[in-house]
């Protein structure tokens, strides 16, 4: 018996269709052409969070050398990024892709948020842990465009992987 007999994938794929909402929820807060500025908690804010209280002072350093001196670059680069996860994610389209990208994301913000007032650094954690289940199992394989994909087109290669 297999593990995939053994125990049913619908928890992990509705687990991943949660998880697409919750980043695709995340862009309200930082939407361009702005990225929320007016709002008083837009993404320039947290930035600057990161960089007053960094728990690594190369992080703090990178931060505030380069990604404030290069905010309109850096949050298209992160909105887009966000965008093509929770996409990703919600649709179960190049899942194995979507959940890198969004594994390497979750740990960036546990390493920027680690030390600022009021966050808990577990939940990034917890983010980073369902990114990795995603990425092992394929998760888009089930009430997802993966599943589809993978019927389609069996020839493997890279597709395969990332489907």
């Amino acid at each position: 018996m297999n593990f995939q007999e053994r125990t049913p994938l619908w928890p992990i794929a509705a687990s991943r269709i949660v998880i697409g909402i919750l980043w695709l929820l995340s862009l309200r807060w930082k939407l361009p052409p702005d990225f929320a500025a007016e709002a008083g908690r837009g993404l320039m804010e947290w930035l600057l969070l990161e960089a007053q209280y960094p728990a690594f002072e190369f992080y703090g350093n990178f931060v505030s050398s380069l990604v404030i001196p290069n905010f309109t670059f850096f949050a298209w680069l992160i909105f887009l990024a966000e965008l093509l996860v929770g996409l990703s994610l919600l649709s179960g389209t190049l899942t194995r892709l979507g959940s890198l990208i969004g594994l390497l994301m979750a740990l960036n913000l546990g390493l920027g948020l680690l030390e600022v007032p009021g966050e808990w650094p577990w939940s990034y954690v917890m983010l980073a842990m369902w990114h990795g289940l995603f990425l092992v199992s394929g998760a888009g394989r089930i009430f997802g465009v993966d599943g589809w994909l993978r019927k389609r087109f069996s020839g493997g290669g890279w597709l395969g992987w990332l489907t």
